[in-house]
Formats: structure tokens, sequence, C-alpha cells
């Protein structure tokens, strides 16, 4: 490896992972601190008086209502415009167009699993982290995460991600997610609140790398969704499932400043009440000292490679809906016009 690694902290966070689901609370209120945010008062009632409701259905009654509310937004259509496109230019003729049309249905499906779940699972309790949401090849995270210099969680828009983290953090590993600031001060509060209730800390889009290499050093875990489109400034072309993507460059760039694991992930639903945090094999560094560049573009590309191979063993689990190639290079068309 040529990474350029930072020595770590001198008083590392802890010894030895995982610890106490206690233990990681303190350490995520000590450097994660939450200020509350107010809103609107009728807006606050209303999503209380909801998340009540959904949080004393019965496991399989909201598993049902998930897979209602997916299909009233598969017949309206919802984005479906733009999940077509993305479905052509990956599967191109490989697939029927009723096959593409199964594919967007069930990520819809997926999606109203994902809303039901968001209101719920974070306050479960630590009942349900242990009994019914497993860890799937937990020793690569340990033995990852125990070097002390931390680890990237890479991801993207496929299930629920959040809550994948939440299972990590439950696990007495101390976790932080990469998320921006929404724009209703109500829904903003409950995303924050529900991440802490999972022991997650929360990285806003502010001065974000310094904080997830802070977070390095102090040999924490951050979860990245990496299949975000890209300003071009901010990102670099690579193939995404066949097709050039704007992709997040800062990622790879963190590994070769801390030497921190990079570890694919992502949760799926296998039952009502039942839950798997699926971890990949860690992907190793690829130098090549004589070109940084290149360096970086390689580790990128293989970043983003372990994405697209979750992403296409469960295409039912991503969000089809989202513009992950609007972005193009220099005279090229929109896709989506």
């Amino acid at each position: 490896m040529t990474q350029e690694i930072c020595a770590p902290p001198q008083e590392f966070a802890f010894d030895a992972l995982p610890v106490s689901v206690e233990m990681i609370q303190a350490h995520i209120q000590r450097f994660f601190p939450h200020t509350q945010e107010k809103g609107n008062w009728v807006q606050s009632l209303l999503l209380k008086t909801a998340l009540t409701i959904v949080r004393w259905m019965p496991a399989v009654v909201a598993w049902w209502l998930g897979l209602i509310i997916g299909n009233i937004l598969y017949f309206l259509k919802l984005r479906s415009h733009v999940a077509m496109v993305n479905l052509d230019i990956v599967y191109g003729g490989a697939k029927s167009a009723s096959e593409k049309r199964a594919i967007y249905r069930a990520s819809m499906v997926n999606f109203g699993h994902v809303i039901i779940n968001y209101m719920r699972l974070p306050f479960a309790g630590k009942d349900f982290w242990a009994n019914h949401c497993e860890l799937v090849n937990e020793a690569v995270l340990k033995e990852a995460i125990n070097r002390k210099r931390g680890v990237l969680f890479i991801g993207g828009h496929i299930g629920m991600w959040d809550m994948a983290g939440g299972k990590v953090g439950m696990s007495g590993y101390p976790t932080s997610v990469v998320g921006k600031k929404i724009g209703n001060p109500v829904i903003n509060e409950f995303v924050a609140k529900a991440r802490s209730s999972m022991n997650m800390g929360q990285i806003l889009n502010k001065n974000t790398m310094a904080q997830i290499l802070e977070g390095l050093a102090r040999g924490e875990a951050t979860v990245l969704a990496i299949d975000q489109n890209m300003k071009k400034d901010r990102g670099v072309f690579v193939d995404w499932m066949g097709r050039p993507a704007s992709s997040v460059k800062s990622t790879t760039y963190m590994v070769k400043k801390s030497g921190a694991a990079v570890i694919p992930g992502f949760m799926i639903q296998t039952g009502p009440k039942a839950f798997q945090v699926i971890l990949g094999e860690e992907i190793n560094w690829v130098p090549c000292p004589e070109d940084p560049e290149r360096e970086l573009l390689i580790n990128t590309q293989n970043q983003a490679r372990a994405v697209q191979a979750i992403i296409l063993q469960h295409p039912e689990l991503w969000f089809w809906i989202h513009k992950r190639w609007k972005i193009r290079p220099e005279g090229e068309k929109d896709l989506y016009a």
C-alpha cells in the first residue's frame, strides 16, 4: 500500500471493539452532540401521531402497509420516466420492458417498506437489534476496525441504508453517517433523533471531510453513499454499470490519507420482523505510486464496482428513481431530457 497513513491518536477511543451499547451511546453523545430544532407545531403533532400509530402496529401489519404504500407509488408512476431510463441504461435489450417494469415496481415496494421501517426501527430498542437483525460477516468489521485506522462503509441508495449503519452502532461499534440537512425542521429533527436512537452520529454537509477524518482517527466507522450524482467540480467520472457517471472522489482520498478500511454493505428485510445487514469483503487498496491521480481513479472505480455488484444482485433494493447519470462528460446529451 502507498497510502499516506496518518499516525493513530495517542488516546484511542476504545482499546478493543465491540463494546457495550451504553458505551457507544456515551461516545456518540460526546462527539456528535445534538441540538434540538423546533418547527411548525402542527407538523410536529401530525408526525408524532403518525409515528405513534406506526410504532404500535404489529410487524405483519406494518409489512403489509409498506407493501400497499409501495404499490400506490407504483400506480402513481412516481418518477417512472427516470426509473425506466436508468433501467434501459443498465439492462438495454437484456431485459424486456415488462421485466424492467417489474423491477421498478419491486423497488417502489421496497421504498414503501423503507418509509414504514424508518418510522419504526430506530426506536425499537436493543431487543430488536439483538434478536431480529443479524449482522452477517461481522468478523470482517471486527478485524478491520481494531486496526485503529477507522472504517468506511460504502453503499448507496440501497434499501434501508441509514438503518444498516444503525445495526453497526447497536452492535457496539462507534458509527456515524454522512447526510444533508433537511430543509423542513420537523423532518430534520426526526431524522436526527432516529440516527441518535440507533447509536449513530450525524455528519452534515459542512466541513464533512475534516469531520470524517477526525472520526477515522478515533477509530470510528463512517457510513457513506457513493452512488450520488456529483457536480463536476466535486466528482470524477467512473464506469457505472456500463455508462460514465460522476461519482464521489473524496472517499478514496480519505482512505489514502487515513489508511481506513473500506467495506461495502447493505440491509435487507427477509420477513415482517426479520432483517439482515450484510457486509462484503474489504476492498483492498491498489497502489500506483508513479501516477497519484490514476491511483485515486483506480480505487474509486473499485469501490464503485463493489456497490454496483450489490445493485445487480438485488436490483429491487436500489432507488432507480434518482438521476444517477444526470451529470454528463463534456459534449454528451442529457439522458433524462
